[in-house]
């Protein structure tokens, strides 16, 4: 987990991830391919895969977007 890139918002959490080894050494050859950032719901526990062919915040507009069951 990448902490320091870590995203809060009212509906959550916006997790970002890589090999230990790419962060230590920054080593390309280490490089995680397609590790798309994690939304994690505050409220289900719901973790959705976003992409990694649009910046980051095209896939939370999208989840912002989305239709949401009321709070209980």
């Amino acid at each position: 987990m990448l902490e320091e890139r870590t995203i809060e918002r009212e509906f959550g959490w916006v997790f970002f991830y890589s090999s230990k080894r790419y962060v230590e050494t920054g080593d390309p050859a280490f490089a995680v391919g397609g590790n798309a950032p994690l939304i994690v719901d505050r409220v289900t526990g719901d973790i959705h895969v976003t992409g990694s062919a649009y910046p980051v915040e095209h896939y939370i507009a999208l989840y912002e977007a989305r239709p949401r069951a009321p709070k209980e």
